[in-house]
């Protein structure tokens, strides 16, 4: 995946939430979250790539990087009811974990890297 396409993607995932979100307040009920805890799952997002980018290829910092991440967003889930991260956005993020952590050498690519901690 080009740099582009982690925007893109990472786009896709909050405006999911957000487009959630609004409809349902349309409807007169409540998402189980808020557009801050939305924003807390950006902050999650941008500090995994950060944290990727900045592995300089030590496959345990890239690998600590992934952990981290998706533990902070099985934690924000579970702030939020676990109603934050629907079937779309939990592909959504595990597709630029998987794919972001293999250009640092963590994974295929392919493989679910975020299984063994993910409860989402």
């Amino acid at each position: 995946m080009e740099t582009n396409d982690y925007v893109e993607l990472k786009s896709e995932i909050l405006d999911g939430m957000r487009s959630y979100m609004e409809e349902l307040k349309e409807d007169g009920s409540d998402a189980g979250y808020t557009a801050s805890d939305i924003d807390d799952c950006e902050g999650i997002i941008d500090r995994f790539l950060d944290a990727i980018a900045n592995a300089g290829g030590d496959n345990a910092r890239a690998s600590g990087a992934v952990k981290d991440a998706v533990l902070a967003l099985n934690a924000l889930n579970a702030r939020c009811g676990h109603s934050l991260i629907e079937t779309d956005q939990r592909e959504g993020l595990c597709e630029l974990i998987i794919r972001v952590a293999a250009t640092a050498g963590v994974g295929t690519g392919q493989d679910d890297i975020t299984e063994e901690w993910r409860e989402w």
